[in-house]
């Protein structure tokens, strides 16, 4: 069927058992929310839209998903009935319900999918495997799929029913959403069993799928995390349900919605505070503009930080850092902070937030320091001098800086100074400081300030060395130290198409941050890639030796590999008096390099894989 589908979709429904009217529901191109409270109509909305999209674009291409997607799973999960069952016996189902794998609302469905389509199935298990510490694995066995998994751990498999129900309904949920087969996917209550990082990683995923996939998805939720407002447009998309009333959509197009001020208070929505009760560690921030630029850094380098449990949290201000330091302390949980260099500059009421730990202690004394609050005393006696010996002959510097053009008059022409001075010595490169009154002096003073900051990062306390957050900007004015969430919206909008060294680059301070509070490792496709065709490739040319055709390799995979077909293409070829086949893969959703390739009788099968197959890096890959 053709992906090419126009927007917006206009779609017009009777809910006789909700409604007494006909109802309108039109759907944008990527996702579609229905926000409201229980009972007000938005399950029954989106099943009878499933109908009709069903109807009208075919039923493969439509699924829906329950909130319950364990489906039968439960009796063998909890005790529902006066019959006993082993998590053992628990079968997903046979081979004539795999056939009917898009009507299923539960997971079992999207376990046949991953059953059928190989590609999807290696993007479930990879992430499963660098995310979640889990392997899975589904068996066939007397004509029935059961599923499996194992922990890193080593302790064994057990049966999927043994599983938290949360991370069924990722798997289900992914399945869904990779599966190309799939034009509509409407996902009823995602974040059943969800904790926000989680819910957070999901919506990202569904993002990437919109993408990528050309999906349009529909979803009914209770969590903000699955509310992606970020634009005034963006008010189209979502589908406001109340009790005994219609469905209201609003047109973004109104006059209502051309404020620019209504613009940037879209964009400091949020419940971040509440949500930092859920997470594991807590990266605090200044504002928003700084929240803007790292959740975009974040989900662009593929840093899954709400995966490993870390909420971004803006404070309004470095003023708020120690009570919120206390506050996530108190009930135990790990606090980075990000701050403006006049958060290092001005007192130490930030650092002392982090100089006091053994681990402070430790790191002091392998600087050859008796703690960080000496060193971080030494290194600002010493710019302190610094500034009061060079304040005139270097004021067509520090002059040039943000701290200093939006000074106020009252403010304290030293302490600027100092802020602006230091914010210069990191804007520019060594050999315009080469340039200055007792250049290297400056440069030892810039070596000395770059090794207490560092210092200070190990602790989890990071500061932005050329300044407030607006001093990295490449791509829209950085004369600002005032907080302007569309200037940092405007920034990120020019990012899409830079490198990834080159964002890292641009923005290495905030970059080393989002690199701390991240534990989750890299996801890399290529490796799942490569083992599926290394135990296909040595039989594929051994059968090219023998003078065997297309067919006769294809045949012989599938009997070796219990009737599952090939996730690659082969073609023979002969070059130089050499017999060999031309490698490509089957999947469009798979992100690896390196195909189509070539390789020969007699080559080194291990070493050309090897060679050939490389991660793409995209959104979920840094």
């Amino acid at each position: 069927m053709e992906k090419n589908l126009i927007f917006p979709l206009s779609c017009e429904l009777t809910v006789s058992n909700v409604f007494e009217e006909k109802i309108n529901i039109v759907l944008y191109e990527g996702i579609t929310t229905f926000i409201g409270p229980n009972g007000s109509g938005k399950t029954q909305t989106q099943k009878r839209l499933r109908d009709y999209l069903k109807s009208k674009y075919g039923n493969n291409h439509v699924r829906y998903l329950s909130s319950n997607r364990i489906g039968t799973m439960e009796q063998y999960r909890s005790k529902i009935n006066q019959y006993n069952y082993s998590s053992a016996d628990y079968q997903v189902g046979n081979r004539e319900t795999k056939t009917h794998r898009h009507d299923i609302e539960t997971s079992a469905g999207d376990f046949f999918t991953m059953d059928e389509r190989k590609d999807v199935y290696i993007k479930i298990a990879e992430r499963l495997s660098v995310l979640f510490k889990r392997q899975i694995f589904l068996r066939w066995d007397s004509g029935s799929l059961k599923v499996f998994f194992e922990k890193d751990d080593g302790r064994g498999e057990y049966s999927v029913v043994a599983e938290a129900s949360g991370l069924i309904n990722v798997i289900s949920i992914l399945a869904a959403l990779y599966d190309e087969e799939i034009l509509f996917l409407l996902i009823d209550e995602p974040e059943v069993s969800l904790h926000p990082q989680l819910q957070a990683f999901l919506l990202r995923e569904m993002k990437a799928a919109v993408k990528e996939y050309g999906k349009t998805i529909v979803l009914s939720t209770h969590a903000t995390d699955f509310i992606s407002l970020n634009t005034i447009e963006d008010i189209s998309h979502f589908v406001f349900f109340s009790e005994n009333n219609l469905p209201r959509q609003v047109d973004s197009s109104i006059p209502e919605f051309k404020s620019k001020k209504l613009g940037d208070f879209i964009q400091r929505l949020g419940h971040s505070y509440k949500n930092g009760f859920f997470a594991k560690r807590i990266l605090l921030i200044e504002g928003a503009s700084d929240l803007v630029l790292c959740n975009y850094l974040s989900d662009r380098l593929g840093y899954n930080i709400d995966v490993s449990g870390t909420q971004i949290v803006p404070t309004d201000g470095k003023g708020q850092f120690p009570a919120a330091v206390k506050l996530f302390r108190t009930i135990n949980k790990d606090v980075a902070i990000l701050t403006d260099l006049d958060g290092f500059i001005d007192d130490n009421s930030i650092v002392e937030l982090f100089a006091q730990s053994a681990k402070a202690k430790e790191i002091a004394s392998k600087h050859a320091a008796n703690s960080i609050s000496d060193m971080v005393r030494n290194v600002k006696t010493k710019i302190s001098g610094m500034i009061i010996k060079h304040i005139d002959d270097m004021r067509e510097v520090y002059e040039k800086h943000p701290y200093w053009i939006n000074k106020k008059e009252d403010d304290d022409e030293t302490k600027t100074a100092k802020r602006a001075m230091v914010g210069m010595l990191f804007c520019v490169e060594d050999n315009e400081i080469s340039k200055w009154q007792d250049a290297e002096e400056w440069k030892n003073t810039k070596i000395q300030i770059d090794t207490v900051i560092s210092v200070l990062g190990e602790l989890g306390c990071f500061v932005l060395k050329k300044g407030a957050i607006e001093s990295y900007y490449h791509y829209v004015s950085n004369n600002t130290c005032v907080e302007k969430p569309s200037a940092a919206i405007e920034e990120v909008s020019n990012l899409d198409g830079v490198g990834f060294e080159k964002i890292k680059e641009y923005y290495s301070d905030i970059v080393t941050a989002l690199e701390f509070v991240s534990t989750a490792d890299e996801i890399d496709e290529s490796l799942a890639v490569k083992k599926e065709l290394l135990s296909e490739l040595a039989l594929v040319l051994g059968l090219v030796k023998y003078d065997k055709d297309e067919k006769a390799m294809y045949a012989a995979i599938k009997q070796a590999k219990n009737n599952a077909d090939s996730l690659f293409e082969y073609q023979i070829i002969a070059e130089e008096n050499k017999k060999g086949v031309e490698v490509n893969i089957k999947s469009n959703i798979l992100q690896v390099t390196g195909f189509p390739f070539k390789i020969f009788v007699g080559d080194n099968v291990n070493a050309v894989v090897e060679d050939k197959i490389r991660n793409r890096m995209v959104t979920v890959g840094r």
